[in-house]
Formats: C-alpha cells, structure tokens, sequence
C-alpha cells in the first residue's frame, strides 16, 4: 500500500494550493483525474510483478526459512529425453530412396549397363575422320528393339547427344536388321551396322554434303567392323565379372574381391541377403545395388553367389550408415506393393586370428540361421 501514499500526498498538497491561493473546478477536476491515473498506473505494476509483494516484506533468517522447505527425493526420468533448445530450422526428412518402380528401376539398369559399354567403346575408339567426302557421324545404340543416338562426331570432336530417334525410312531400318548397310534415298547418307557374329550392336550414320556410291560401301565397314570387335570384347570381359541376367558382380569376382580385402587387413563385413516370399528377388536386388551407391552405403556394389542369393561387403566404419539404409529400404518396398522378408547373414573380419573360409563359412551360418528364424 505504500505505493498509492504518493498520489494521496500529491492530492493533498494540491487541495491545500487551491485553497490557499486560487481555487478553480478545471484545475481541481485536472488535479483529481491526474492522481487518480496515477493510483491506476500503480495499480497495473501490482499485477505485472506479483511477487513484488513478498520482496518488499522484511527479510527473516534464512536459516529458519530452509528449514520449513520440506525435502523430496530427487526422481530421474529415464523415458523423457532432454528438452531441446527451441530452433526455427525445419526437422530434417529423409530422402526417399525409391524415385522409381522397383521392375522398371532393374529394367533401365540392365539397358543402361549394356548401353555404357558402346558408349565407352566408342570413346575409346572412335571411328577414324580421314575420308575427305565425310562430313559427320552419328553413332546409334540398339538396345534390342530400337535404336538410339549416342554420339556425333565431326572431325576430331565426339560428342555425347541425348537418346535421340533415328530418322530413316523402312528400307534402311531393314536392311541394318538384317546386318547390311544400306545408301539413303538422297544419297548423302551411308548407314553401316555394328555386327560380329551375327550379333547386332548398333550402326554408324556416315553423312556426306556430296553422294554416296556403292563402291565406297566396303572401305566403311571394313573401318566399322574394328569398332564392333573391340564392344565384342568389352562384352566377354563383362561377362567374366557379371553375372549374365542382373548385371550384378558374380561369384568368381566375389571371391577374388573378398579374398583381397581380407588379405589386405581391412576392416570390413561380410553380409549375405536372401529374399523371402517374393518373385521379384533380381528385381529387388538390382535396386539395392544401385540405390546402395547412390547412397555410398553398400560399397563396391552387390554380388549376386546364387540365383536368390546376394552379398555385399561393408566397411566397419559404414555400417550404421548402410543399416539406417536398408531399413528404409525394405520399407519403402512395402509401400510401394513389393513387399519382401530378408534372411540376412553376416561375418565380421575384425575378429583375431580369423582365417578365410571360416570368415565366409561364418557368413553362411548366420545367414541358415536367420532363414530358419523366418520359417519358424
């Protein structure tokens, strides 16, 4: 109360003032309403400050304060995390792994690695630009029903084009199928195909601002002919290292890439997967190796020991990485209709004095064992 003494006082000597020299009502009503909103000014300060009231009480002997506070266990709430300092920043989502369906994901892969080996070969030889007639060369890829632009290439510059279509009449596209080359109407393009063992690669599309005739036909497929042997040879090399169907690593590389790492000391995880209950095994798996290195998870890539069977060898270091990977993985699956139990078998190298075939026998058992698991 002490606070509303100073708009009483101030009244007072205000009555006092208007009695004792000039009274007047417009100053009187003035003097009265200006205290009064000084009382209500006040007033408002009891509300904003509460416990201003305690403050402004005498202070007693802190020890005899302590001692009526009553004393309580200290209880730990182990289920409640921390609170976390207030931040504007969005919470961070996970990018969603599969941007494609799975069968139509493994479909695309299986062209595009057939796909990379013409594009390499041709990078590593292009055809020789010496002919002085030839103005430029369009090179096509033929994926096992159409076919598609590459390359071009003008003189000594090869560029890479987008998957453009071939304009060409009937004749041309039936000749080339035939594994023949073929002149074009106008006669100012030379179509030769990229065959060896009657197996169709691609052609070459040889443009010229001049004609063509027949007699120049064999000088350019002879100079093609290098170009089909040399992706011929990229194709059984592959072969060697993948498997035919998924174009997955195979089990002879398998074992020449696990026998390196263990040989030289790495510290990496030898993990074995088998797809249950689901017809889209290769399907499914092809998508893992390419989401797996996309994501740098999973990493050299996927093999694939047997027709169901997959394996993957994973730094130690990566491998929380690669299991927050495959959880959404399998999960994103489910969502999207492919839904798929995994059987999953491990080995850990690290382990002292561990010989290989134990490392990989280990590998197998953890892996029987989670198969039975699931049959149970």
């Amino acid at each position: 109360m002490k606070r509303y003494t100073i708009p009483t006082i101030f009244f007072m000597i205000g009555v006092i003032l208007q009695y004792t020299f000039y009274f007047s009502w417009v100053s009187f009503t003035l003097l009265t309403v200006s205290c009064l909103l000084l009382a209500l000014f006040l007033y408002s300060l009891d509300f904003q400050n509460p416990e201003s009231s305690q403050t402004s009480e005498p202070h007693s002997n802190p020890n005899e304060s302590l001692t009526q506070i009553p004393k309580t266990d200290v209880v730990f709430d182990t289920e409640t995390s921390l609170p976390t300092k207030a931040s504007n920043a969005e919470p961070k989502t996970k990018e969603i792994l599969w941007k494609k369906d799975p069968v139509l994901l493994a479909r695309e892969e299986i062209q595009a690695e057939e796909r990379f080996l013409f594009c390499e070969t041709v990078k590593e030889s292009p055809f020789p630009f010496s002919y002085e007639k030839l103005s430029s060369i369009q090179y096509f890829y033929y994926d096992g029903k159409e076919f598609k632009e590459c390359f071009w290439q003008k003189a000594e510059m090869l560029v890479e084009t987008d998957d453009n279509a071939v304009e060409w009449n009937e004749y041309e596209e039936s000749r080339i199928k035939e594994l023949l080359p073929a002149i074009s109407i106008g006669k100012r393009k030379l179509y030769v195909p990229l065959t060896i063992n009657a197996h169709l690669f691609g052609f070459l599309c040889f443009s010229t601002k001049d004609t063509w005739n027949e007699s120049e036909i064999q000088f350019f497929w002879e100079k093609s002919t290098i170009i089909s042997e040399k992706i011929m040879a990229k194709k059984e090399y592959a072969k060697v290292m993948k498997h035919p169907v998924s174009k997955l690593f195979n089990t002879s590389h398998f074992y020449a890439m696990a026998k390196s790492l263990f040989e030289s000391k790495e510290n990496v995880t030898l993990i074995l997967f088998k797809f249950i209950n689901t017809n889209f095994q290769t399907e499914i798996a092809i998508g893992l190796n390419v989401l797996g290195k996309q994501n740098a998870s999973i990493g050299l890539g996927l093999y694939q020991l047997e027709e169901d069977l997959y394996a993957a060898m994973i730094p130690n270091d990566k491998l929380d990485i690669f299991s927050d990977f495959f959880k959404q993985f399998i999960e994103e699956l489910d969502s999207l209709g492919y839904p798929s139990e995994v059987a999953l078998g491990y080995s850990n190298q690290s382990i002292p004095g561990i010989k290989f075939d134990i490392w990989i026998k280990a590998a197998y058992k953890s892996l029987e064992e989670s198969i039975l698991y699931h049959a149970a």
